[in-house]
């Protein structure tokens, strides 16, 4: 099977993220306050002073205590409201093409599972691959279970998946914009960087990878 890897964050959504975009919602829907704020500034200082960069993808302070239904429901909104009018339309038509030739379709992001099931569902892709949180009794403890998809776990979780399913990724395609993803996209046979950063077009230019622009 053929597969088509789409990244989310920059790449079909450009220049910003599902998650960010998904604070600021709950911030002007006033689901999370100040209080939530000073929590998450009070645990980056405090636990998060060592390896900042690692707890910020390990935790998500402003989300404790929140409930899982709630936040699908408001994530659904968000989705609706605020990420589906800003994707890409080079991008959405790039995806609808490979779906027309049968490939598997794959959404890879380190946001949150509230807007990236809807988007998922919207554009009728066969897999998600995202941040999975810690959940206790419907109440969502702050905490990501699992591999965080950044960096090199991208390529690992990508692996699995094209194991598990029988994709071939030599015959696959990657779409990714920043250099942290150069593993990823080295796992494929057609590697595609789209907005990329300027490391990323440098190694795209050196490895002869092909630069699109969805922005």
């Amino acid at each position: 099977m053929i597969g088509a890897v789409f990244d989310v964050d920059r790449t079909l959504l450009p220049r910003t993220t599902a998650e960010r975009i998904f604070l600021r919602f709950l911030i002007h829907e006033r689901v999370i306050g100040l209080r939530s704020l000073l929590e998450t500034v009070r645990f980056l200082a405090v636990e998060g002073r060592s390896r900042p960069i690692r707890a910020v993808r390990q935790h998500r302070p402003y989300l404790r205590g929140q409930s899982v239904p709630v936040m699908f429901e408001l994530g659904r909104r968000c989705f609706d409201e605020s990420i589906l009018p800003r994707l890409a339309p080079r991008g959405v038509a790039e995806l609808a093409t490979h779906e027309r030739q049968g490939h598997a379709i794959v959404l890879l992001s380190g946001s949150l599972p509230f807007v990236l099931q809807p988007m998922a569902a919207a554009l009728d892709v066969d897999y998600l691959i995202c941040s999975r949180l810690d959940v206790r009794d419907q109440r969502l403890t702050g905490r990501l279970t699992g591999l965080h998809p950044q960096g090199r776990a991208k390529a690992l979780l990508v692996r699995r998946l094209a194991g598990e399913r029988a994709i071939d990724l030599d015959r696959s395609f990657c779409y990714a914009d920043h250099h942290t993803d150069q593993s990823l996209l080295e796992l494929f046979g057609h590697p595609i960087c789209v907005n990329p950063t300027e490391r990323l077009r440098a190694i795209a230019r050196q490895r002869g990878w092909a630069i699109e622009w969805f922005a």
